[in-house]
């Protein structure tokens, strides 16, 4: 359930994305830094993995989005069926 999107702002520290630029956000997405996304026989990165367990953000858990005050978790790390979604730059 991938899908493509334009990016409308980027977070701190972000530079190797822009708003305007346009995105596919995917669930097995690339850090650039771990062993296995400078594999050339795996896409498995560490980082990024698909895992079913993790409902916010990579670096501090949270979910991003949230409805009468609770939260709701990020499904995939990408949530592609909302209007706008909050994706790791990876």
């Amino acid at each position: 359930h991938e899908a493509g999107g334009i990016v409308e702002s980027v977070g701190e520290g972000v530079t190797d994305l822009q708003p305007g630029d346009h995105v596919l956000p995917i669930f097995t997405g690339e850090c650039g830094d771990c062993p296995h996304c400078h594999s050339e026989e795996s896409n498995m990165c560490d980082l990024l993995r698909i895992n079913t367990e993790r409902g916010g953000m990579i670096h501090d858990g949270e979910s991003r989005f949230s409805i009468n005050g609770k939260p709701i978790h990020h499904f995939l790390g990408t949530s592609t069926f909302s209007e706008y979604t909050v994706v790791h730059s990876g």
